[in-house]
């Protein structure tokens, strides 16, 4: 059965005499998607369909999708892109909402840069200038993800709800105790002395029965050197806000490899439940080393598509393809962790586009320095 998609969520932004109209799709259930948008130098067009579309797009990474957006400036004249993130978890309609730096590079080319997009951002406090090739991930912190498949344990769980997905970088799945009392918890093994920067706690809503004024996490985190010994590094035991994805960058980093959530109190009579605990900060290694060669396989039948391989190279947790139609705009990206390939779903079926993969692991990102072309032998529509 084909599946006709939504287009939607319109807007338009006016950039040095040029208007972006802007749109969604194909639907907010789906990790792809993303707004597209087309061009014009009059507010009624006619528009032009921009090649290099979707300008706004994650289809990867702990919580995906980058569609149905909006555009504003801040104070320091900065863009940022406003979008829905999926989760449809609870129902195809469940989502978050995101917020990615936005640039207009040098020739007026748009883009919400999504690498590692659910990695800690800077906020800026002064207007950010940039170079065309240093756009994707430029506003990243460099705290690096360290608790992606780490060894878990916990004080309990529910039956087919399993420690490991509080690990597993996927926001739809999740670790759930067996009750929501005071004193359930869930023990992160990083394996080595990390040093640890800022964690995010993104609960889950499991078994809840009641909303109202008493909807708010408490809860204590400490970290360790050998399990035994622990330190406090977050405590919320009297917090009163409702913080589904809790985000805190510690004052002053600490080492340690072991991280304990402690549960003191659950919304909404539910059960202790995670989606997922994210610890980040720096590894205290060796960067991994570069992706020197990969190929690319463009579908024959359905150019829209393509799948990169690459061999595994030493030290990587994970890999970014990154492409675009120049070589020096390689602006839109997949993220995979412990693969070493993947399928590329959104090209534009009559363009040619260029490649590259890089390499990262909780030490930190290796770019590669290989770029490939891969044209495009179709000759109808987009």
């Amino acid at each position: 059965m084909e599946i006709t998609p939504w287009i939607e969520g319109a807007w338009m932004t006016k950039h040095q005499g040029v208007y972006y109209l802007q749109y969604a799709a194909p639907g907010t259930e789906f990790k792809t998607y993303a707004d597209g948008v087309f061009t014009s130098d009059n507010p009624r067009g006619p528009f032009t369909y921009a090649p290099y579309s979707p300008f706004s797009h994650k289809p990867t990474g702990f919580v995906p999708g980058a569609g149905h957006g909006g555009i504003f400036k801040d104070k320091y004249g900065n863009y940022w892109k406003v979008v829905t993130l999926m989760v449809s978890a609870a129902s195809d309609v469940d989502r978050r909402v995101g917020i990615f730096p936005l640039y207009f590079d040098d020739d007026g080319q748009i883009l919400a840069d999504t690498y590692l997009g659910d990695y800690p951002q800077y906020l800026p406090r002064a207007r950010k200038k940039t170079a065309n090739s240093n756009l994707a991930g430029n506003n990243l912190a460099r705290l690096m993800l360290l608790s992606y498949g780490k060894k878990v344990k916990a004080s309990s769980q529910s039956r087919s709800l399993p420690a490991e997905l509080a690990v597993d970088e996927d926001v739809k799945t999740y670790w759930s105790a067996s009750t929501g009392r005071k004193g359930e918890w869930l023990e992160i093994d990083l394996g080595k002395t990390c040093r640890i920067c800022a964690l995010q706690v993104n609960f889950a809503e499991h078994k809840i029965f009641a909303f109202g004024r008493m909807f708010y996490h408490q809860y204590l985190i400490e970290v360790s050197p050998d399990s035994k010994n622990w330190v406090a590094v977050v405590d919320k035991t009297n917090a009163r806000k409702d913080v589904p994805h809790d985000y805190i960058e510690l004052t002053k980093p600490v080492e340690g490899r072991f991280v304990r959530l402690t549960n003191i109190y659950s919304p909404g009579q539910g059960k202790f439940s995670v989606r997922d605990l994210r610890v980040f900060g720096n590894g205290l290694g060796q960067q991994p080393d570069p992706v020197n060669d990969f190929e690319v396989q463009r579908n024959l039948q359905d150019q829209r598509r393509a799948v990169v391989k690459w061999e595994m190279v030493q030290g990587a947790d994970g890999y970014i393809v990154r492409y675009g139609i120049l070589p020096d705009k390689l602006y839109n990206n997949y993220q995979i962790y412990r693969e070493n390939s993947i399928p590329i779903n959104s090209l534009n079926a009559n363009g040619d586009y260029f490649f590259t993969v890089d390499s990262f692991n909780d030490s930190g990102i290796t770019r590669s320095t290989i770029i490939k072309k891969v044209k495009s032998t179709h000759t109808g529509d987009l």
